[in-house]
């Protein structure tokens, strides 16, 4: 094992290792790791080859990102939930236009933020401009604003370079030890047993220490992260009681505390400095934007109900939500209709599609009449069609499904879940290949970097028999995934399939030219890596 780990670190640049671990670490890496069986990602790690500095530049610090993203979704890290990650994006991009408004990033400066399914409270930056949240963050927040003052704290560790520092800072020391702990958190993905036998807690700990970011880049991300969430409209107090259940949770959990928390040291210095700018900075105490979103609200609602998707997980669910119903804190109309939507979700995987669609049909009626009434309908068609998928048996039902899928596409052409789930639902229906495949052409032109998008192309290409077309938009799928190599092959396949015209064969000659120099930079990477021991 030691050699194989040996091995490993001759292939990335030693600084780089370390500050690849902290975001694995922020993945919620166990405290304690115990096993023989080894990740399944041993062979496939990102190629990391980039010069080490003390601060990575801005396109170093890009493409270190885009290799680190590219393999959370290669192993599954990556949590496919489109409804709350646009809705997640979308009030991220309040945050993000009161950081160039008050001057702490620019247009250029790219961000993506995306959900990790995991029960521990946590929210984490990347370089490149990539924030993951934590499900266990938005189910744990009482209010939208604390999950807020998380992200906008976050994106104070990217507007200030912190992320870029700290890549660049780490030293050479224990490379093998941060090797086999790069290894661990992936494994620990995949499979409970795969991470064993990698790391003792003593090590783990002291990594976790090292790898935290320092007192003052916290007070800094503080500082930053109360601008931007006062100037964007949301209660910037929220970040003050958010913290303050955090280190409640730390005083609770001792040397089990939340993952956060590992990472970003807490300390009631922190607390009261906070609590200080509130009272006396101009604009930072007032009460702002304190309700939550409908969609936040039903959002949590279904991935606190789908937490646990075993049996008894998804029985104790229902459970709890049937009581909540009685509970006089979720009395009101819109925590109420967020019960039932939740109710109905599980009790779509239950496959007891009466009870799913009588809940969804009471949480319109709790909100109809209401402002709100418009945001929920997304979310009530599309979950209206998931249980029409999941249902249909007979023709009839089939052909019902198709025409509540082109229905669901056009009346909500910009909802991400509701196009993709259209496109599905066409696809199972079997009902027009042209029309499924046109769809979907739309859909990958609105969103290029959904690797989802791109194999329902695939799919709805290969039904009509399309094999240019399939194989060009599999080479997409897996070229967003980084493997680069695997998507030159299906262009490849693409070339030489007999209905390829002059055009398209000039649009593939193009993105071959591209992938191919794509591919021979990783080369040159790993080359360069492996001569820096």
């Amino acid at each position: 094992m030691i050699e194989r780990m040996r091995t490993l670190a001759a292939l990335w640049p030693r600084r780089l290792l370390a500050s690849t671990l902290a975001v694995c670490l922020a993945l919620s890496l166990p405290p304690r790791l115990h096993a023989q069986d080894r990740s399944r990602g041993v062979d496939h790690l990102p190629a990391l080859g980039e010069a080490a500095v003390d601060e990575l530049s801005p396109a170093a610090e890009q493409r270190l990102g885009d290799q680190i993203f590219q393999e959370l979704l290669r192993v599954g890290v990556v949590h496919d939930d489109p409804e709350t990650t646009d809705l997640m994006a979308r009030q991220s991009e309040r945050l993000l236009a009161a950081s160039r408004q008050l001057g702490h990033s620019s247009e250029d400066r790219p961000f993506r933020f995306f959900l990790v399914k995991d029960a521990t409270i946590n929210a984490f930056a990347m370089p490149g401009g990539y924030i993951g949240i934590h499900t266990g963050l938005i189910t744990a927040s009482d209010r939208e604003a604390e999950v807020m003052s998380v992200v906008a704290h976050e994106i104070g560790h990217v507007t200030q370079r912190h992320i870029a520092s700290m890549f660049g800072q780490q030293r050479q020391g224990s490379a093998v030890m941060i090797a086999a702990a790069v290894l661990a958190a992936l494994a620990a993905r995949s499979s409970p047993d795969a991470a064993m036998g990698m790391l003792s807690l003593g090590q783990t700990v002291a990594l976790r220490e090292q790898l935290a970011f320092s007192r003052d880049a916290e007070r800094e991300a503080d500082r930053v992260g109360l601008q931007i969430l006062a100037e964007s409209g949301f209660d910037p107090r929220a970040m003050s009681s958010m913290f303050e259940r955090l280190g409640q949770a730390g005083r609770l959990y001792d040397n089990n505390a939340p993952t956060y928390l590992r990472t970003h040291p807490l300390t009631t210095d922190r607390i009261a400095d906070i609590q200080s700018r509130l009272q006396n900075e101009p604009g930072l105490g007032r009460m702002a934007g304190s309700e939550n979103s409908l969609e936040f609200d039903w959002l949590r609602a279904k991935l606190a109900a789908l937490a646990d998707s075993r049996v008894d997980g998804l029985r104790n669910s229902r459970s709890r939500l049937l009581l909540q119903l009685k509970d006089p804190k979720f009395s009101s109309a819109q925590l109420q209709s967020a019960t039932h939507f939740g109710l109905a979700w599980v009790s779509l995987q239950q496959r007891d599609f009466f009870a799913a669609s009588d809940h969804r049909a009471q949480a319109q009626s709790k909100i109809r009449g209401q402002r709100t009434e418009s945001l929920a309908q997304p979310l009530l068609d599309h979950l209206q069609l998931q249980i029409l998928l999941a249902s249909s048996e007979t023709a009839d039902q089939k052909k019902e499904l198709d025409q509540l899928a082109i229905e669901m596409a056009t009346r909500h052409p910009r909802s991400r879940a509701v196009v993709r789930l259209a496109i599905q639902a066409r696809l199972a229906a079997g009902m027009n290949g042209d029309e499924s495949a046109a769809l979907a052409r739309v859909a990958a032109q609105q969103w290029s970097n959904d690797p989802q998008v791109w194999a329902l192309l695939a799919r709805a290409e290969s039904a009509r028999g399309k094999r240019t077309a399939q194989h060009a938009a599999l080479a997409e799928q897996y070229a967003l995934a980084g493997a680069t190599a695997a998507a030159i092959e299906q262009l490849t396949l693409a070339r030489t399939a007999a209905d390829a015209d002059f055009v398209t064969l000039s649009r593939i000659d193009s993105r071959l030219t591209s992938l191919r120099a794509a591919l021979r930079r990783e080369q040159i990477e790993r080359q360069q890596s492996g001569g820096r021991n």
